[in-house]
């Protein structure tokens, strides 16, 4: 839908264009002249005999020895947009001519108004409007806008006491929030078109919408899209300031003497605001990712004067921010001509559309929806469950994290600028000194200030104990909405052969994302994109170097930010990353804490608060335990003395404060705890609270005079079945738990607090999964150093036993309990009877993986009963892992002890 040329205003905000049809237009384009400017004339080419020949200023170093010619009595008032301010009727000019002769400050001068309409209806008819005439045939699928306002002269003389040119970007700011409100479309992505000096007033709006919190003002910045400068004043040259760039602009579109006093007023030249705008907007330019193109005058060699060529000279270089991103280009065609073309095969028109359509159709591609096709690719690439699983966050403390947003680097790496805005932010500390919490503030706060602009914060979680191809999957995975290179590349690859056609394998993944995706410049559609990669504390050095070093890669060639934690490893230094030691700058967010959340109400509090922060270390972990365990002192009528010399004796390193709290549990305790950390340690996944009840009891507390015995060959000593009845009796009576609630609360007894439950949505305390507090529980277990406490004094573990030897009778005991779990009486019914029912069919299933039809049926039957059980799914699922991991069995299967244990009472195991 087109409007008509007539019904354009003069002043304000005109919707030219609006694309036909349900789908909603993907930007809208908004034109902007300059000073002198209409919202018409300025992007219309009339008929070479009717329209004037453009009057070029002259230099003001030209005009000595000349004298400047004084225009007739008769010369008319006008708008720069040429239009009247009054109609031209007897018996009103009067009163007119004595309000603007007051307003012009010149008594002698004799105003004429001038009727534009008339003009207009005597325009020729071959006259070209480009925004109505060719742009809605280019750009089909975009709102096309012009905004106007007016500039008085008299006798080619601003008038003063009138709006200067920010006033009007003040004006059209709130014009514009105010339409967008209206027309429902505050989301919706902007692409400017700027003229002359219609670009200092981008710059302002831009300016003014970033000193705004919040609301429609604040939209304005945050849907900026794409900034298109025409022969528009940027910086200062070699001959003259910025400011004498846009009084020579605004000379010229206004046609009056560049050594008007009052013209740098108006055009802003001698404001320092003007360089406010230019900071400004480098900085939003550099921060908010949006695509800015500019355009140059041409010099014109035939120009008279020495002069007048080098004040088009000023213009041109004025005109180039000297930034390789905005590619300029130069259009044939001096200032006031350079965004007026005849036909769409001008070569500068065909150079704009080039870059409006290029903008229009990123803009498309963000709003894309996958296909059938690319939503099985995306499947191939990284299953869904995974796909869609989001890592939760941790909590936070009020106070802490700030004095990251204050860093010089953050600043330059968060905000794009400087040399470093293509590096990765690598934050590196001692376990436990709160990466974690820093990044959950990192990911809440740009959530904050980028969601309302439409930034894509990517988090993943690079697990140890995977390969770097599934950083690579998730990554690739969360990118392909957002980048249309690699969607289409990976189309071209899924529709190749493999081995396996439902899925990429590992080595496709790597080789692709390290030798296609990453090793070329990328593009996306999306203004700013954070990925935000957690690389637990586990991870060896070698594994942290690999995803750093593909992540610094993929920063280099992006507008990506990336930001990485890991543990400290100083013997890695790598490349392109800002690295930033988090336990030496953490200190005070340690004393804030601790500070805030010490109970003890003594004279001397400082005093304790100061031994606590300097003896954790920049390790926040150390210091939370270490108040809890105060103010439980305290509560108990601990006193100042006895607390600080516990203090003292109590070691600064987390593993010596684990070993620390561990010597407080009695030998009894001690074992019960021992099994405890077994299971919640060495299992494949974390277990729910019901499944390690059974576990436990299954476990038995003898397992080292077992090993004794028989060696490696425990694990498959089930002996004879018994039922679930005499579960309670046969082993690890001392448990009487018999609720979740009571069995929670003996868990988090014997694990000192190292252990917790968490809910994986609205899961019941029996669904909740049991895992350790923080990593450095399962590196203090794993090294061996947590179960030596939990078996000193134990006469019954063999002599010179090694962390390894431990770890593997760990796990034959625990394939044991599986072993023994299976082997129940109360799974009898289901495997025994001679025509199977549905349940047999489903036991069937389950164990020996059956393909049983129909499918469905069998699934649900399998989840029925396996919920039934608690454990079943557990000891089903992991046998394999449990078998293999002792080393022994992993090279040296006992194969014939294995069938015959599967074998024995009829094979009732085997079923």
């Amino acid at each position: 839908m087109k409007i008509q040329e007539d019904q354009i205003k003069s002043v304000g905000l005109t919707l030219l264009y609006e694309p036909d049809g349900p789908i909603d237009p993907a930007v809208d384009i908004i034109l902007v002249h300059g000073m002198g400017g209409h919202p018409v004339r300025s992007w219309k080419c009339f008929d070479e005999g009717q329209t004037p020949t453009p009057i070029t200023p002259i230099h003001p170093s030209s005009t000595q020895g000349k004298r400047l010619r004084k225009p007739p009595p008769t010369a008319q008032l006008r708008r720069t947009n040429s239009e009247p301010l009054l109609a031209k009727e007897e018996g009103f000019v009067s009163r007119s001519r004595t309000l603007l002769r007051k307003a012009s400050f010149k008594s002698s001068s004799r105003l004429r108004l001038a009727d534009f309409a008339d003009q207009l209806n005597e325009a020729p008819r071959n006259d070209v409007f480009w925004p109505l005439d060719f742009l809605p045939q280019s750009c089909p699928n975009a709102r096309i806008f012009t905004w106007g306002y007016h500039t008085l002269v008299v006798d080619k003389k601003p008038l003063r006491l009138q709006g200067d040119i920010f006033a009007h970007a003040s004006e059209f700011l709130f014009e514009l929030a105010t339409a967008r409100a209206a027309f429902g479309a505050q989301a919706r992505p902007l692409v400017f078109v700027a003229h002359s000096t219609g670009g200092i007033i981008l710059k302002e709006i831009l300016r003014l919408a970033d000193i705004e919190r919040d609301g429609p003002l604040k939209n304005v910045l945050f849907s900026t899209s794409a900034v298109v400068f025409l022969a528009s004043p940027h910086r200062a040259t070699e001959h003259a300031s910025l400011g004498d760039a846009v009084t020579s602009m605004g000379s010229v579109t206004l046609s009056v003497d560049p050594d008007d006093p009052v013209l740098p007023q108006l055009c802003g030249g001698s404001s320092a605001e003007i360089e406010l705008g230019r900071q400004s907007f480098i900085r939003r330019w550099n921060e908010f990712n949006f695509r800015v193109k500019t355009f140059q005058e041409s010099v014109i060699p035939s120009f008279a004067d020495a002069d007048e060529r080098a004040a088009a000279t000023v213009r041109r270089l004025a005109s180039f921010i000297g930034d390789p991103r905005e590619k300029a280009t130069t259009i044939g065609a001096l200032h006031n001509n350079v965004a007026k073309f005849w036909s769409m095969e001008d070569a500068g028109y065909q150079a704009l559309i080039t870059c409006l359509a290029e903008f229009v159709r990123d803009e498309e591609e963000r709003r894309h929806v996958l296909n059938s096709e690319e939503t099985d690719c995306l499947a191939a690439l990284v299953p869904p469950p995974i796909f869609h699983a989001e890592t939760p966050l941790a909590a936070s403390y009020p106070g802490t994290c700030l004095w990251l947003y204050d860093l010089y680097d953050f600043q330059t790496w968060h905000n794009r600028s400087g040399p470093d805005k293509n590096k990765v932010f690598w934050i590196r500390g001692e376990s436990g000194c709160g990466k974690n919490i820093l990044l959950t503030s990192l990911r809440r706060r740009l959530g904050r200030q980028w969601g309302p602009a439409g930034a894509s914060i990517i988090g993943i979680t690079a697990h140890p104990t995977s390969i770097p191809a599934s950083v690579c999957r998730s990554l690739l995975g969360q990118l392909f909405l957002q980048d249309p290179r690699l969607r289409k590349a990976l189309l071209e690859l899924y529709r190749q052969p493999r081995a396996d056609p439902e899925a990429f394998d590992d080595a496709q993944v790597l080789s692709f994302f390290s030798d296609f995706y990453i090793g070329q410049p990328i593009k996306t559609p999306t203004r700013r994109t954070f990925i935000l990669v957690e690389i637990p504390d586990e991870a060896g050095s070698m594994y942290v170097g690999e995803v750093i070093s593909r992540l610094s890669r993929l920063a280099h060639n992006s507008n990506f930010s990336i930001c990485v934690t890991s543990a400290y490893h100083p013997e890695t230094e790598l490349y392109n990353t800002i690295s930033v030691p988090m336990h030496i700058r953490n200190t005070d967010d340690i004393l804030r804490f601790v500070s805030l959340n010490l109970m003890a109400e003594w004279e001397e509090r400082n005093r304790t608060v100061m031994m606590i922060g300097r003896k954790a270390g920049g390790v926040f972990l150390w210091a939370e335990i270490v108040v809890n365990i105060v103010n439980a002192a305290i509560l108990e009528g601990a006193t100042q003395e006895l607390i600080e010399c516990t203090l003292q004796e109590v070691s600064g390193d987390l593993h010596g404060l684990y070993e620390w709290m561990l010597s407080t549990l009695n030998e009894k305790e001690r074992a019960e705890a021992l099994i405890l950390f077994q299971w919640v340690i060495l299992a494949s996944e974390p277990m729910r609270l019901n499944d390690l009840f059974i576990a436990i009891r299954l476990t038995d507390p003898n397992q080292f005079e077992h090993y004794k015995r028989l060696g490696p060959l425990m694990a498959l000593d089930v002996g004879a079945p018994f039922s679930m009845r005499d579960l309670r009796q046969l082993r690890n009576s001392v448990i009487t738990s018999d609720t979740p609630c009571q069995f929670h609360r003996w868990v988090r007894t014997r694990s000192i607090g190292l252990l917790e439950a968490k809910s994986e949505g609205n899961d019941s305390l029996g669904l909740q999964r049991v895992q350790a507090r923080h990593c450095s529980v399962r590196s203090f277990f794993l090294s061996g150093r947590g179960f030596t406490c939990l078996t000193s004094g134990n006469s019954t573990i063999p002599a010179n036993l090694t962390t390894t030897d431990f770890l593997n009778i760990s796990h034959y005991s625990l394939l044991r309990a599986c072993l023994a779990y299976l082997n129940m009486r109360d799974f009898e019914s289901l495997t025994q009877s001679p025509k199977p029912s549905p349940n047999v069919k489903s036991a069937l299933f389950l164990n020996l993986n059956i393909p049983l039809r129909p499918f469905s049926t069998t699934a649900n039957q399998r989840q029925l009963i396996t919920s039934s059980y608690p454990f079943l799914q557990y000891a089903v699922s992991n046998l394999i892992f449990h078998l293999l991991s002792p080393q022994h069995f992993r090279y040296f299967l006992p194969q014939n002890e294995l069938f015959l244990a599967l074998s024995a009472n009829k094979f009732h195991l085997w079923k």
